[in-house]
């Protein structure tokens, strides 16, 4: 009865897989179908994947799109950028949107 101590707290389900969350960084290409996904939600504009290119090295996406629509997403690039860190995490979303 000496050796004995007290059973240890359960963990959540959610924290077994923290570890990964945060070493674990999203590939090209679902960075890139999630910008696509986001693109829509936020301006209404249809891209296809051909139109998007992401660079892992640099964090930048790449859009050849006309120029009147990449203004258009100027304005909406903060919230763009700030959607696709939530979905994304911190490390594997990207900075600009070019």
């Amino acid at each position: 009865m000496e050796e004995y101590s007290t059973p240890r707290a359960m963990k959540r389900v959610g924290d077994l897989f923290e570890r990964y969350k945060t070493r674990f960084k999203a590939p090209q290409a679902s960075v890139e179908k999630e910008c696509i996904a986001v693109i829509k939600e936020v301006t209404g504009f249809d891209l296809t994947l051909n139109q998007v290119t992401y660079t892992v090295n640099t964090h930048v996406i790449a859009l050849q799109i006309p120029s009147v629509l990449k203004s258009e997403l100027r304005f909406h690039q903060q919230e763009i950028l700030q959607q696709l860190e939530n979905r994304l995490g911190k490390d594997g979303c990207p900075k600009v949107i070019l």
